[in-house]
């Protein structure tokens, strides 16, 4: 991988932390020291349910989703992830226990890996670590959780699909539409006419 690229993706990766945290230049090459970049092919595997979780990725470009499958072969979608957002089985990374999350590439994308047993180090030795894990937790594992949950049992279907879209811009024209559907709890016959009654009223 060219070494330009390499500082590309990862102005884009300080950019989203700065987000939560401003590192000075001496931390952010701390942070950098526990990561690694790599390219994966659509439909890649990253996380199965039938290990440990290692890593957090951070999407320099591309779509990842987090998704359950049960035992009858069912998929539940919870979450799809564009770029500068951050992607991870979050419970297996904080239990050291086998994943109940699969995450997979819905399109070709480029990834920065974040060790996260590295990262927790990171937080025991320098505040600015802990800080940044702080006000990343707040946002993203309380406030942003609570307004989605709320969203799933007051908001109609139409109303979940604009905030989804809004929040993932042109993503409708990325992946295949029956994924959306999945993560809004719809059937791809619904999506597609909510998708028709909002292009009508345009």
């Amino acid at each position: 991988m060219k070494e330009i690229n390499s500082e590309f993706y990862y102005d884009k990766f300080r950019k989203a932390c700065n987000q939560y945290y401003k590192f000075n230049d001496n931390s952010f090459e701390l942070f950098k020291d526990i990561t690694f970049i790599k390219e994966v092919k659509k439909s890649q595997v990253l996380q199965d349910t039938y290990s440990q979780a290692k890593y957090i990725y951070f999407i320099v470009k591309g779509i990842l989703r987090t998704y359950y499958l049960n035992e009858k072969g069912n998929i539940y979608t919870k979450n799809i992830f564009s770029e500068n957002y951050f992607s991870a089985s979050k419970v297996s990374l904080l239990t050291k226990k086998d994943s109940y999350l699969n995450i997979d590439a819905l399109e070709d994308s480029i990834l920065i890996y974040i060790d996260f047993e590295k990262y927790r180090q990171l937080i025991n030795k320098y505040i600015e670590f802990k800080e940044f894990y702080i006000n990343y937790m707040e946002k993203n594992w309380v406030i942003v959780k609570e307004k989605n949950e709320i969203s799933l049992v007051l908001d109609d279907a139409q109303k979940r699909y604009e905030n989804f879209i809004k929040a993932n811009p042109n993503i409708e024209n990325r992946i295949a539409l029956h994924h959306i559907a999945n993560h809004l709890g719809i059937t791809p016959t619904q999506l597609s006419r909510i998708r028709k009654k909002i292009k009508s009223h345009k």
